[in-house]
């Protein structure tokens, strides 16, 4: 039974009650007739000014059902809007080959939505701009920790993603958010090509750690890695070239893992000092 339909009945119900209620009343206090004529048309007015509640708010969700981007705030619907009208104009091109593979990624995007939904895990496009999300979300106290097998600068200055990816971070360490990320370098000369890098980051409130692949106990399970365990995200990169292509899991299982992996990774690693440069 729906919330409308059981406040129609409870209204009809309670109206049966009030009417016979006050003609009783009436009797026993020898109301007239016309004092009991008002106060049940009153009565009738409250119950016709019900209905017009309900109605509206089932009028409002059947709107909202037909079109869902009501529920978005008025840029997100614009935003919307416009995608449909370029995907419908796009759509009439079926001879332009790269409109079909403009339209081949948009079409997936409503599974990547969907394992969203679910919990599961997705392919996503882009680890700055996930990166991003995830630290801008995090509160004082709270950590994000990474592994990264980013170890040419261009990776860290080179953009405005980059850019912005790297003052969200420096932002929130000055807020207390605890930032760890270990470097995995394969040699003294990755050491060198990444001093600037890692010296910028250690003077921006993140700690800021360095190990050599020869150094590792055990071959890392991922190129790259980052996990927030307070938010359950974890942001994992299976190639060291691939940055366009993550996987991002809530697996509170794997993000587990991962913290368990950062850790050792942790204690075998060296912290930079600004002394090293």
């Amino acid at each position: 039974m729906s919330r409308a339909t059981f406040f129609r009945l409870s209204i009809g119900l309670f109206g049966i009650i009030f009417i016979v209620l006050t003609f009783w009343i009436g009797a026993f206090f020898h109301l007239r007739i016309s004092t009991k004529i008002v106060i049940v048309l009153a009565f009738a007015l409250a119950t016709i000014f019900a209905e017009l509640i309900i109605a509206i708010d089932s009028l409002e969700k059947r709107l909202k059902a037909a079109f869902p981007s009501l529920e978005l705030s008025l840029k997100e619907q614009i935003a919307v809007n416009e995608t449909i009208m370029l995907y419908n104009r796009l759509k009439k091109k079926k001879t332009d080959i790269a409109t079909k593979i403009a339209l081949s990624d948009f079409e997936k995007i409503h599974k990547l939505l969907r394992q969203a939904e679910k919990g599961g895990d997705f392919t996503f496009h882009d680890i700055y701009a996930a990166k991003f999300i995830v630290v801008s979300e995090l509160k004082a106290g709270q950590s994000f920790k990474v592994a990264s097998n980013l170890i040419e600068p261009f990776y860290w200055k080179s953009g405005k993603e980059v850019s912005e990816h790297a003052q969200m971070n420096y932002k929130q360490a000055k807020k207390g958010v605890l930032i760890e990320r270990i470097f995995i370098l394969k040699n003294e000369d990755d050491f060198s090509k990444m001093k600037e890098v890692m010296a910028e980051q250690a003077e921006n409130n993140i700690e800021v750690f360095y190990i050599f692949k020869d150094d590792l106990n055990k071959i890392l399970p991922y190129a790259s890695f980052a996990i927030s365990e307070e938010l359950s995200i974890g942001i994992i990169s299976h190639r060291e070239d691939l940055l366009g292509k993550i996987t991002i899991t809530s697996n509170n299982e794997i993000v587990t893992e991962l913290a368990w992996q950062f850790d050792i990774l942790k204690k075998q690693s060296k912290k930079f000092d600004n002394i090293d440069t």
